[in-house]
C-alpha cells in the first residue's frame, strides 16, 4: 500500500464518531478516504444521517501531526495496518454488516484467513471452566484450528495460552489501541500470541481500554470465526454479547455445560436451551465446523487436574465437575451428589463411567477417589 493511501485509511479511523458502516459508505462514494477529505460541506450534506460533527472534521482534514506519530508508532513496534480495499482483509470479516474499516496487528496477518473458531467466557471463571478450556482449545488448536479470543483475564487468557502451548495459532482482538498494554497481566502472554498468531485491533493508535469499545471488539471476535464457543458466562456477560453477534453474523454457537448451581454456567445453559449446540469435547466442536476429526482422538491438555497430574482428557462437563471434586481425596457417594447437585443416580451412573476410564479408584463403603 502506498504511504499516502495508509495515512488516508489512518486518517478516517480517527474521525470521532464515525462508525464503519457509514465509513464504508463514505469510501463507497467518493472511491478512497483521500476522496472522502476532499468532499466539499455541499457533497457531505448529502448524505443522510452524517452527524455534523463527523461532517465538521471530513471538512477540516486529516490531522498530519496525529497520523505521522500514529505510523511512528506501529514502526517502532513492527506493526502492520489491513484496509477493507486489500486483498489480505479477513474473509469472514468482511462477510458482516460493520466490518472495521482497517485493522492494526502485529504478528501474522496470514492467520486472519484461516479457519478458526472463537473461545470465550467469564474473566472471573471457575476451577472447572480454566479446566475444560484448557482442554478443548488445546484439542481445537492441535488440530488446526485457529483459536480466536479477547485477550481478557480468565477464559480468554487460558485459550490463548493453551493454543500457545499446543503449538497452534491464535488470535487476539483487543478493545484498545496496538500499543497499549492491556490488561497487563498478559504483557508475556501477548508476545507469545505474536509469535504464534497475531494481536489485532480496530482502534488507532493510543486508544484507551475504555468499556464502549468491548462490544464493538466482540463483534470482530465472532466476525474472524466461523462459530463462538462460550465456556463459562453469566447471564449478563458479554460473552453472550459476541454469542448473540455470531448468531446475526451467521456463525454457529456452542456451549459448554456446567453444574447447576452455578452462576458460571448459567448463561452457557441459557445458550443450549436457545439451541446452542452442547459441546463437552473438541470433536465436537470440529464437528459444528465441518473439520476432519482427529485420527488419534484428543490429547491431554498440559498441567491442570491438581498436584497429582493432568486432567484426564476425555472426560465430560459431568463428569470433570465430579472429578474436581475430589481433588481433596476420597469422598462418598452422597457427598459428590451434594456438592454437584446432581441425583445419586446420575452420579453413581457417571462414576462408574469414569471407572471404566481408569479416572476414578472404587472404595469400600460408596467411597470413591482419583485414580493416581
Amino acid at each position: 500500500m502506498r504511504d499516502a493511501e495508509k495515512r488516508g485509511w489512518i486518517a478516517l479511523q480517527m474521525v470521532s464518531g464515525l462508525g464503519p458502516v457509514m465509513g464504508r459508505r463514505l469510501i463507497e462514494r467518493f472511491g478512497s478516504p483521500e476522496g472522502v477529505f476532499s468532499a466539499t460541506a455541499e457533497d457531505l450534506r448529502c448524505l443522510p444521517r452524517l452527524s455534523d460533527r463527523v461532517r465538521q472534521a471530513l471538512t477540516s482534514g486529516p490531522d498530519e501531526r496525529k497520523i505521522e506519530h500514529s505510523l511512528a508508532v506501529m514502526r517502532r513496534l513492527g506493526a502492520w495496518i489491513i484496509t477493507l480495499h486489500d486483498p489480505e482483509y479477513p474473509i469472514f470479516l468482511r462477510e458482516i454488516h460493520d466490518p472495521p474499516l482497517c485493522l492494526y496487528g502485529c504478528g501474522d496477518p496470514g492467520c486472519l484467513n484461516r479457519s478458526g473458531v472463537a473461545v470465550v467466557g467469564s474473566r472471573r471463571p471457575t476451577s472447572y471452566g480454566l479446566k475444560i478450556a484448557r482442554v478443548i482449545t488445546a484439542d481445537v488448536a492441535r488440530a488446526g484450528i485457529v483459536i480466536i479470543s479477547g485477550l481478557a483475564q480468565g477464559i480468554d487468557s487460558v485459550a490463548h495460552r493453551s493454543a500457545c502451548e499446543a503449538d497452534g495459532m491464535t488470535i487476539a482482538v483487543k478493545g484498545c489501541g496496538i500499543d497499549v498494554a492491556y490488561p497487563r497481566s498478559n504483557t508475556e502472554l501477548v508476545k507469545d500470541i505474536v509469535r504464534k498468531g497475531a494481536v489485532v485491533t480496530e482502534f488507532p493508535v493510543g486508544t484507551a481500554p475504555e468499556p464502549r469499545n468491548f462490544p464493538g471488539r466482540n463483534r470482530i471476535i465472532s466476525g474472524l470465526s466461523r462459530g463462538v464457543l462460550v465456556v463459562e458466562a453469566g447471564l449478563k456477560s458479554g460473552s453472550l454479547i459476541t454469542a448473540s453477534y455470531a448468531l446475526d453474523q451467521g456463525r454457529s454457537v456452542m456451549a459448554v455445560p456446567g453444574s447447576v448451581v452455578s452462576p458460571m454456567s448459567a448463561g452457557t445453559h441459557w445458550l443450549i436451551k436457545q439451541g446452542a449446540r452442547l459441546v463437552d469435547s473438541a470433536t465436537d466442536v470440529l464437528d459444528e465446523l465441518g473439520h476432519p476429526a482427529m485420527e488419534d482422538g484428543p490429547a491431554p491438555a498440559a498441567g491442570g487436574g491438581g498436584p497429582g497430574g493432568s486432567v484426564p482428557p476425555d472426560l465430560s462437563p459431568e463428569e470433570l465437575v465430579i472429578y474436581e471434586q475430589l481433588e481433596d481425596g476420597p469422598r462418598h457417594l452422597d457427598d459428590l451428589a451434594h456438592l454437584t447437585a446432581l441425583p445419586v443416580s446420575r452420579v453413581s451412573g457417571l462414576l462408574m463411567r469414569m471407572a471404566l476410564k481408569d479416572a476414578v479408584r472404587v472404595l469400600p463403603g460408596q467411597c470413591y477417589q482419583r485414580n493416581p
